[in-house]
């Protein structure tokens, strides 16, 4: 698969056409999604560059947080 467009939020005639001919156009918009349950922890992308290097411990350390 390879993207060949782009689709601007700025063309709603466009986008209009496309749902229409996928047979989409009629369905109501989705509800967004439900909140992360408590305590759920979010993965962080990280760079070399945001990496501390220390000679930490050599077992990763869990933390309760």
């Amino acid at each position: 698969m390879k993207i060949v467009s782009f689709i601007e939020p700025t063309q709603p005639d466009l986008i209009q056409k496309i749902l229409t001919y996928c047979g989409l156009a009629d369905e109501p918009p989705r509800a967004p999604p439900n909140a992360p349950p408590p305590g759920f922890r979010e993965l962080r992308y990280v760079t070399d560059l945001d990496v501390v290097h220390d000679p930490g411990p050599a077992e990763p350390v869990w933390s309760a947080d």
